[in-house]
Formats: C-alpha cells, sequence, structure tokens
C-alpha cells in the first residue's frame, strides 16, 4: 500500500500537468478520474518501494513504526513520495528536465540516503530515542597472562634485570 493517494499526489501537484502525463495518446485525463488513474497509482507505489527500501537498509525504522507514524512524520514520508512519484511519471513520458528537475532529484536522493545510512529523521510518536541509536558499551575481557613475552624477557644480557 502506498504511502501516499492519488487525491494526496493531486494536492501537492498541477492536476493538468499529472493529467497529461499519465496518458499515452495525446489526451489529457479527466481530474475526476485521475485520483483512481492506474498509472498514477503504480508510480506511487513505485516511489513508496523505494522509501521502504532505504528505510530498511537503514535498520533504524522497524515495519510496525511505518505503519503507525505520527501526523508530522507520515507528512514527511508523503511528500517525499510524491515528490519521487513526479520524478517517475516525468521519466516515464520522457519529460525529465536535467536542468529544472535536477533540484527536486538532489533533494529527493539526499533525503533517501539520508534514511539508508539510518538518520533519525522521522519522529516517533511513542519513542524518544530510536532503537538503533542507543549504544550498548563493550568492555574488553583481561587475560590473566602467566609469562609474559616482553622485549626484557627476549633479549638476554641487553636489558639488565631490576
Amino acid at each position: 500500500m502506498p504511502y501516499a493517494t492519488g487525491d494526496e499526489f493531486l494536492k501537492r501537484y498541477d492536476v493538468r500537468l499529472i493529467g497529461d502525463l499519465v496518458r499515452d495518446d495525446g489526451t489529457q485525463e479527466p481530474a475526476g478520474s485521475l485520483p483512481a488513474n492506474t498509472v498514477l497509482f503504480a508510480v506511487l507505489e513505485d516511489a513508496s518501494a523505494a522509501v521502504d527500501a532505504a528505510v530498511f537498509v537503514g535498520n533504524r525504522y522497524t515495519p510496525a513504526q511505518m505503519a503507525s507514524l505520527s501526523e508530522t512524520a507520515a507528512a514527511f514520508i508523503r511528500r517525499l513520495v510524491c515528490d519521487l512519484a513526479l520524478i517517475y511519471l516525468k521519466r516515464r513520458r520522457g519529460r525529465f528536465d536535467q536542468d529544472r528537475d535536477a533540484a527536486l532529484l538532489k533533494e529527493v536522493n539526499a533525503t533517501l540516503d539520508s534514511l539508508r545510512q539510518g538518520e533519525d529523521l522521522l519522529l516517533l510518536e511513542n519513542q524518544s530515542s530510536a532503537t538503533a541509536s542507543t549504544i550498548e558499551l563493550v568492555r574488553p575481557e583481561l587475560i590473566p597472562v602467566h609469562a609474559p613475552q616482553t622485549i626484557r624477557k627476549r633479549t638476554r644480557n641487553y636489558y639488565p634485570e631490576t
């Protein structure tokens, strides 16, 4: 299930642009049927899958946490999914412009990279710190040595015995 619906996507982008991008026959998709368009749904699923992959590689958030995000975190993820879906739609139709769309692509890739690296970008409702960010200190175990091999013992008559 995608993190953003067709209606949420259309709140963020121009309906005329999206109506043109989802159709291949040169006509524009009517605004009323656009939220349920199969092409739009497919790119939203693809974008959600890319976000899921980045989150799970980062190993900071569990699937249960991603399913129950706070409203702020859910809005952040919806925006990321919608931005990525727009890039996918433009690439699908060959309308991705390296000059005009490069800033959006750079921003999306930076956010995905942050999620892949496990940075804490999402504010969870019931958590003050993410479980993956807690550090467990491990002390080395001391091994008793009865006859140590020191340089004094290995080189005879060079270092005086004290």
